[in-house]
């Protein structure tokens, strides 16, 4: 069942959400940064990848793939700290090729363009988790600027630019909000 709130209703939700936490510009980090925000993980187990090619002025979030690729992580700036998921990533693989649209950026793909990435959410013995279809190599920040080559949407949308970062902020901290992240 599909429930639609009305336009302005939903506009008001997320500039409610975008002021409860101010944004900060994703710097360039550096490994030491980075390592400091996963304490409990090995530098093999985090398969850091190379910062140095990196264009920081266009990110808003760093997200990466560790090889095995059954693992992801996602370090964001919140208030002037960062802060930082670690998420499990399951691949459509054996499921039929359908129309999936990233949760995060809205980018809209023919066949598996996304996958569903999940966290653990403390409670209920640990066993509750939340998850969200997302870009399969988490370049949402790129897909809303039009700067990633493969493959190009299925429905393009005439938004500005603004208002697509915007929306992709509000859907990463939306994301860490329920993940627990925030508080």
């Amino acid at each position: 069942m599909f429930c639609a709130l009305p336009a302005r209703r939903l506009i008001t939700t997320c500039v409610c959400l975008k002021t409860a936490h101010k944004l900060g510009i994703v710097e360039a980090l550096n490994i030491n940064d980075i390592k400091g925000l996963f304490r409990q993980s090995s530098s093999a187990e985090l398969a850091l990848p190379d910062l140095a090619p990196i264009d920081w002025g266009i990110l808003d979030y760093l997200g990466w793939i560790h090889p095995s690729g059954s693992t992801a992580f996602v370090v964001m700036p919140v208030e002037d700290e960062l802060r930082s998921l670690r998420l499990r990533r399951v691949l459509n693989a054996g499921a039929r090729p359908r129309t999936r649209m990233c949760s995060w950026c809205h980018h809209v793909y023919r066949s598996r363009g996304t996958a569903l990435f999940s966290v653990y959410v403390s409670g209920s013995d640990g066993r509750r988790s939340i998850g969200n279809h997302i870009c399969r190599n988490l370049d949402c920040s790129l897909r809303i600027r039009n700067l990633a080559s493969d493959p190009p949407t299925y429905l393009p949308e005439t938004l500005h630019i603004e208002s697509k970062i915007r929306r992709l902020e509000n859907s990463v901290l939306t994301f860490m909000s329920r993940a627990n992240v925030l508080a």
